[in-house]
């Protein structure tokens, strides 16, 4: 069933109060100013925006001249003009780790001592 509309002027909620164009006068915090050194912000730091990586424009592009135009471009591969690759050490480091076999050793008759372990001592001592 509808409501009854009420001939006092008041609809809904009540009848409006207030002035036109006012500020409400419960709410006067509504119109300060909360700038820079208004008792609002005291004490409050802005934080500082998160540092971000080189510019896209600083990064060198595929169509970029070469910074070093005087190498050639199979420098370091094995094949081609230009130094080869560097030094491969891994050969002295590998007999470097035979020192450490007996450690090793121990645990290779454990029934639960991995294969990859079994694999490693195997190739230590066959460099």
């Amino acid at each position: 069933m509808p409501r009854a509309k009420k001939t006092t002027g008041e609809g809904r909620g009540g009848a409006r109060q207030g002035t036109p164009g006012k500020g409400y006068a419960n709410r006067t915090d509504l119109m300060d100013d909360y700038g820079p050194g208004s008792p609002a912000t005291e004490g409050i730091e802005a934080p500082m925006p998160a540092p971000v990586g080189p510019a896209p424009e600083d990064s060198p592009n595929l169509s970029d001249p070469t910074s070093m135009p005087d190498e050639p471009i199979t420098a370091g591969l094995p094949i081609g003009a230009g130094p080869g690759p560097d030094r491969d050490n891994r050969l002295a480091e590998t007999k470097n780790l035979q020192r450490w076999l007996p450690l090793i050793g121990v645990y290779l008759d454990q029934p639960e001592t991995p294969d990859s372990v079994r694999a490693l001592f195997r190739y230590i001592k066959g460099a």
